[in-house]
């Protein structure tokens, strides 16, 4: 079934679907249960934010090909363009759905499981985006150095909030440990410093589920190739 291109198309409608309503309500089209429908340009300093809109682009490109491939009288295969940008992203909206759960605690309110923008943006959305991953990707095709890359985009959004921190007065710090404020810049080190190793041990794990195939009858971890994102 992870072959089948049908599937897969239809699993990615729905993930885009979902996906694309997630980005409408960080964007507050509608009332989402965060004070209002107003449009704010906070909303892109939000880490949940931006990797939403980085997910959104990914399915539907992934959608895209899915689709041209279908089309084109092909009914078994894998996403062939993008591994490692997907597996970044893949990386990247985990971390969105357990720094939630177990730094923000908001799933221990109430509100938030009747709340649809935090239900899609933090919930759905992300764990549509990895059963993607962990479902459809081929195996044995991604390099040892793809956790790194998947290290990359939370430290360009770490660099981005200490730029704006620096250069606006007053700044919202969007999530304690990134308050230089409250943490102190020595603080906010240690904090993205336990958070890295954390993503890192987490790109990790993800990238031994993409070595874990059946190699001559039998189901193994196959490390042949592993400095290569296969083509």
């Amino acid at each position: 079934m992870r072959k089948n291109l049908v599937v897969q198309l239809i699993y990615r409608t729905v993930l885009c679907c979902v996906s694309f309503l997630a980005v409408l309500l960080s964007f507050r089209v509608f009332y989402a249960g965060q004070g209002g429908n107003e449009i704010s340009w906070t909303i892109l300093i939000y880490y949940t934010n931006l990797s939403n809109y980085s997910v959104f682009v990914c399915s539907l490109a992934g959608l895209i090909e899915t689709a041209r491939r279908v089309l084109h009288g092909e009914r078994e295969g894998y996403q062939r363009r993008w591994r490692t940008f997907k597996f970044m992203n893949v990386v990247m909206i985990l971390v969105t759905f357990l720094v939630v759960i177990f730094l923000l605690n908001s799933p221990l309110h109430a509100d938030y499981w009747l709340n649809i923008g935090n239900m899609s943006y933090h919930c759905l959305a992300p764990l549509l985006f990895v059963l993607d991953y962990i479902l459809f990707d081929e195996k044995r095709t991604l390099s040892v150095f793809a956790p790194l890359f998947g290290l990359i985009p939370p430290l360009v959004y770490v660099g981005y909030i200490m730029i704006l921190g620096a250069c606006i007065p007053d700044f919202p710090y969007p999530y304690f440990f990134l308050n230089v404020a409250e943490q102190g810049y020595a603080g906010v080190f240690m904090w993205v410093l336990a958070l890295l190793a954390i993503f890192a041990v987490l790109g990790y794990l993800l990238w031994l589920w993409n070595r874990f195939d059946k190699v001559e009858g039998k189901r193994k971890f196959d490390f042949s190739g592993i400095l290569h994102t296969k083509k």
